[in-house]
């Protein structure tokens, strides 16, 4: 009975320690589960404000010639908008909450061929 009791206050103690170190985490970092840490939820879309600050810090290691699973091995995360033609695919990630700038990268052959940035309008 002793066992059982110390070993249930370390597991509960382990756990308290996970759960303080993700919740400190700083706004647009990624945790261990893959998750991104939301903007304070005043914000009107805290996720797509901290889904941004990540983004901006990992899209410099984008170049032409990369296979869509190096992006999204850099990216670590789906794109926030898809589009596919004929001929090209592209992933939308936001990289600018504040601008509503939304940066495309454009594969064709499953090789990135270019990154172009769009403002979006605003509702």
């Amino acid at each position: 009975m002793k066992r059982t009791r110390i070993a249930l206050l370390a597991s509960l103690a382990l756990t308290g320690c996970t759960t303080a170190t993700e919740i400190t985490l700083p706004v647009g970092r990624m945790n261990v589960a893959g998750d991104i840490r939301p903007c304070y939820p005043d914000r009107r879309d805290a996720q797509a404000c901290g889904n941004a600050i990540f983004n901006a810090t990992v899209i410099s290691q984008i170049h032409k010639g990369q296979t869509p699973a190096d992006v999204r091995t850099i990216m670590k995360h789906a794109a926030e908008r898809r589009e596919v033609s004929a001929l090209t695919e592209s992933w939308g990630y936001l990289t600018s909450y504040e601008n509503k700038m939304m940066t495309w990268i454009t594969f064709t052959d499953q090789k990135v061929i270019s990154l172009s940035h769009e403002v979006l309008t605003r509702d």
